[in-house]
């Protein structure tokens, strides 16, 4: 048997901080594990773990028909070359050319996977690019065995429409946490005078970067102790992409750029806000927020209202509603007795429900209801 594994996603970051112990799982069992994402640090972290790499360059900028259609060559000729039992697909582009290009393969027939990990820019921008989007999923999903989605907004809406069946549709809630690694901080002896707020998202405007801006400025008018820092990859040739010059004239923020780990920073901090209405899965900080016992302060969208549950672990606000959410950080900041409180509830949630070890067994269960042994 062919025991060949391809995962393609748009960047070696989301497979190695996602799914890190599942690729660990295939090379234990002897399978030959083929990553088609970019050669960036991160995936070459997964090659020395015995994985690999076929560079792929997906453009997570909307529709470009060069790069699109040399992205869609690289991964048939991938799947020619490799024959792979299983492919597992994330993020949009990889989805819809990853189950073309395995259903292209002739002889046995493999083992298609794909994970929805959010709508993001394509369905937040409307128009062309969101019939574009749609036409895809709608074409690629029925060629799919299974495909996994974060949240129930997200499976609602394609079952409705009729991109896939149901019988074809899981939900497994996120990616997952390494909880042995976010552990829960005791936030008890943290100065009140000097709360630290954070953000941590992609430079772009519908992840909130600029809501977060604002309310810095708002909140430090009322609480002026309160330190505002926001960390994140930049964007410059996203075409929603937060002008740097800008973001970092602004006097009420710290930017921090992009960090190799986050921990140190939430373990620092006393509060998330997350103004992000990206159609995120679930979006991974809120879920290592919650894990370190962080409370949150979120617009109450898809895949967000997954991982904040409202005035237990932190509070979800009309979407795009500045004025509550200001309100109800500065609340938060004022009293530290509820923060706390709502810091230890995030921190059973995500003990209840965020456990990575969980999420790769129901993957797992899911390649062998396919038959798939592993």
């Amino acid at each position: 048997m062919n025991k060949t594994v391809l995962f393609a996603a748009n960047r070696g970051y989301a497979l190695l901080s996602s799914r890190r112990t599942l690729i660990e799982r295939f090379v234990s069992e002897g399978w030959r594990v083929v990553l088609a994402t970019t050669d960036d640090l991160e995936s070459q972290k997964l090659v020395e773990l015995g994985a690999e790499l076929e560079s792929v360059a997906f453009n997570r900028g909307g529709f470009s028909p060069l790069a699109d259609a040399k992205a869609t060559r690289d991964l048939r000729n991938i799947v020619k070359k490799y024959s792979p039992t299983l492919g597992h697909f994330f993020h949009a582009k990889p989805v819809i050319m990853g189950s073309f290009a395995m259903r292209a393969k002739t002889g046995q027939p493999p083992v298609v996977v794909n994970t929805i990990t959010g709508l993001g820019h394509a369905f937040v921008q409307g128009g062309l690019v969101t019939r574009l989007a749609s036409a895809g999923y709608r074409k690629a999903l029925p060629k799919a065995d299974i495909t996994i989605f974060q949240n129930r907004d997200d499976m609602a809406l394609f079952l409705e429409n009729g991109w896939l069946a149901n019988s074809k549709a899981r939900l497994i809630a996120g990616s997952g946490v390494p909880l042995d690694r976010f552990s829960f901080v005791d936030r008890s002896m943290h100065d009140p005078e000097s709360p630290v707020i954070v953000m941590l998202g992609r430079l772009l405007k519908q992840k909130g970067i600029p809501e977060f801006v604002n309310i810095a400025s708002e909140v430090r008018k009322k609480v002026p102790g309160a330190r505002f820092v926001l960390a994140g990859e930049e964007e410059p040739n996203h075409p929603d992409g937060v002008d740097l010059d800008w973001l970092k004239a602004s006097a009420d923020i710290e930017y921090m750029g992009r960090l190799s780990d986050v921990l140190p920073l939430l373990n620092e901090a006393d509060l998330l806000l997350f103004p992000s209405y990206y159609r995120e899965g679930v979006p991974r900080v809120v879920m290592e927020a919650a894990a370190t016992g962080l409370p949150t302060v979120a617009f109450d969208v898809p895949g967000v209202r997954e991982a904040v549950h409202d005035k237990k672990t932190g509070f979800l606000v009309a979407n795009r509603d500045l004025e509550q959410m200001t309100e109800r950080v500065i609340e938060l900041l004022r009293d530290q007795e509820l923060r706390l409180t709502f810091g230890h509830n995030a921190n059973e949630l995500a003990k209840e429900a965020f456990d990575i070890r969980a999420v790769q067994e129901a993957y797992l269960n899911i390649y062998r209801e396919l038959g798939v042994h592993i």
